[in-house]
């Protein structure tokens, strides 16, 4: 491994505490670099690897199963991690939830085009329409700027009428 070369050293010296914070410190960035390659979402993959260090975590405390090059097993997790998420991404594309049992026809025609649209749009008209929540509170909720929050709903809404008009 050649960003962290001294793991065996620090793990033997400091423990598996200072062998995480220099794994930490030598692959963060790269890892997360990785991940959004992979899933194309920042925060997502910012929780895939802060999720991957917690994994990592519990084999280096683990003394029945040392980890001889902890970066090779961090890079990984992270892949697992982004591929179990880009089928679950695929799965729930191709078997979005289904409607509420009570839904009227045009309700249900509704439910049916909303879950055509992107996430970030799809979210944006839930929480302005479902949430009641204005272009501002969205724009905080999701971190995003007001505009984007504005340019989602309107994209939203024009492909909803565009599916919706007879």
């Amino acid at each position: 491994m050649e960003r962290l070369r001294n793991a065996k050293d620090v793990a033997v010296r400091q423990g598996p505490a200072a062998t995480l914070e220099a794994l930490y410190r030598a692959e963060y960035t790269g890892m997360v670099r990785l991940a959004f390659t992979l899933i194309g979402n920042n925060a997502e993959a910012e929780e895939v690897v802060q999720e991957s260090f917690v994994d990592i975590s519990f084999r280096l405390d683990d003394p029945d199963t040392p980890v001889r090059q902890p970066g090779a097993y961090l890079r990984t997790i992270v892949v697992g991690r982004c591929r179990s998420l880009i089928r679950r991404r695929r799965l729930m594309r191709e078997r979005p939830p289904a409607p509420p049992d009570d839904l009227t026809p045009s309700a249900e025609s509704l439910w049916d085009v909303l879950h055509t649209l992107p996430e970030h749009q799809r979210i944006a008209v839930v929480l302005k329409y479902y949430g009641g929540y204005r272009a501002s509170e969205i724009a905080r909720i999701t971190e995003q700027p007001s505009a984007t929050v504005r340019s989602h709903l309107r994209r939203a809404l024009a492909a909803m009428r565009k599916e919706l008009t007879p």
